[in-house]
This record gives C-alpha cells, structure tokens and sequence, in this order.
C-alpha cells in the first residue's frame, strides 16, 4: 500500500476542493502557480507525472489559447496583443488549469475501489457506491472494448471505404458490437444491481475497509470550513467595493 492509498478519498477530495476555491477567490498569478507546481511534485512523487502533464496540457493548452483570443486581442481595428488582455486571459488560464491539474491529480492518486468502499462504509445511500463505480469504470471498459473490436476486425481484414462514407462505415462496424456488448453487460448486472438495493432496501455490509484515523478527520473538518469560508472572506472586499 503506498502512501496515497493510506490517505482516505474523501481527505483528498476535501483538501482539493478547499485548495481549488481558495485559489480561485483569491485570483492570485502566484498563488495558483505555486499550487500547480505542488501539484506536479506529488504526482511526481506518485509516479504519476508524466500523465499529469499529458492529460492536463490536452486541456490546459486550448484553454489558454481560446482565453488569449477573447481577452488577449485588441478588438479595435488593428490585430495585436493588449497588456490588459494579455493580464486577464492568463488569469482566466491559470484559474482553469488550477482546477484541471488539481482535479485531474485527485482522479490519478485515489484508488477507485477505496472511494467506493469508502462511500458505501459512509452516511451516504448504498445506491451512490454503485453509480460512483459504475461511472468510474465505465469510460475504461468501453475505451478497452473499442481496442478489441478493433483488432477484431483488423485480423479480418475489414476494408472500409474512403471518404465520408468510408468514416461513416468504420463508425457504423464499430459502435454496433459495442453497443450490444453494452446491452449484455446492462442484463448480466441485473443481479447486482438488486444486491445493491435498487430499489432501496437495508443497507449492505461492507468487508472492505478503508484506512482512516483522527487526524484524517479533524483534516476534513478544517478543509471543508475553508472549501466554506475563506472563498467568501477573499470576495469581500471586492463585493464591498463593486457596492
């Protein structure tokens, strides 16, 4: 067990959300960027870096370029860059990529099946466990049963057309296994959702726990009062003076 997993999910997740409304509110260049550079060294420490850079650049990237077209351009006459444009979008941008890298760190380091062990194991209906994983797992199932349809008809020799109509084809040969596999899966979980309580029956005991303790706890109280207050303390100031 490495040290994220002894971490509860939801001490994360409390902590990410205290982090990423702190950071917005406050709307500070130097704030956020030393919270992406702390996000990146415990990913780093993860061993999770190099997808933390990938994935957030796929999104960070055309963030930035779409705020430098709104704000960073003149909207005079002429087509050129404005050092108050330029200010806002990289504000824009780097309140976007706080909560892209931060959130997309919580999706890397918590173990999936400790925060649906936790959400069953908390106050929260027995029915949110299973909706929980069933949306976590979903996107990797479908992406890794799209890989094999594919080699499927590879090893075939499917040819498609070129073209619309050869796209079209592929997308046509493609999504139809899948989406029947998809109906066989929604069948063969009939059961289980029924174990599960659907419809809501008595709660179901966990066996799975999920390491958690004290000061884990007093940490989750302290985050969600700062996820609460110090967003609005921060803004302030600022309602005072838009008043």
């Amino acid at each position: 067990m490495n040290r994220f997993q002894r971490l509860h999910p939801f001490t994360v997740l409390a902590v990410a959300a205290a982090v990423v409304t702190t950071t917005t509110a406050a709307g500070l260049w130097w704030l956020s960027c030393t919270v992406i550079a702390c996000a990146l060294i415990v990913a780093w420490s993860a061993g999770k870096s190099k997808k933390l850079i990938g994935l957030s650049s796929a999104i960070v990237l055309p963030t930035f370029a779409s705020q430098l077209m709104i704000h960073g351009l003149a909207s005079n006459a002429s087509f050129g860059l404005t050092q108050a444009g330029l200010q806002t979008a990289g504000e824009l941008g780097l309140r976007t990529a706080v909560l892209v890298v931060v959130g997309l760190l919580c999706a890397l380091v918590i173990d999936r099946h400790q925060l649906v062990a936790a959400i069953d194991l908390s106050k929260a209906p027995a029915q949110l466990g299973y909706l929980v994983a069933a949306t976590l797992f979903l996107l990797p199932q479908l992406a890794e049963r799209q890989r094999v349809i594919s080699e499927a008809q590879m090893l075939r020799q499917v040819k498609f057309r070129r073209g619309l109509r050869g796209w079209f084809q592929k997308v046509r040969l493609q999504t139809v296994p899948l989406v029947l596999s998809s109906l066989e899966e929604t069948a063969n979980r009939a059961p289980h959702l029924a174990a599960r309580g659907f419809p809501a029956a008595q709660r179901m005991t966990r066996l799975r726990e999920v390491p958690d303790s004290k000061a884990q706890r007093g940490l989750r109280r302290v985050s969600v009062i700062c996820f609460l207050l110090l967003p609005a303390l921060l803004l302030v100031p600022s309602w005072m003076d838009f008043a």
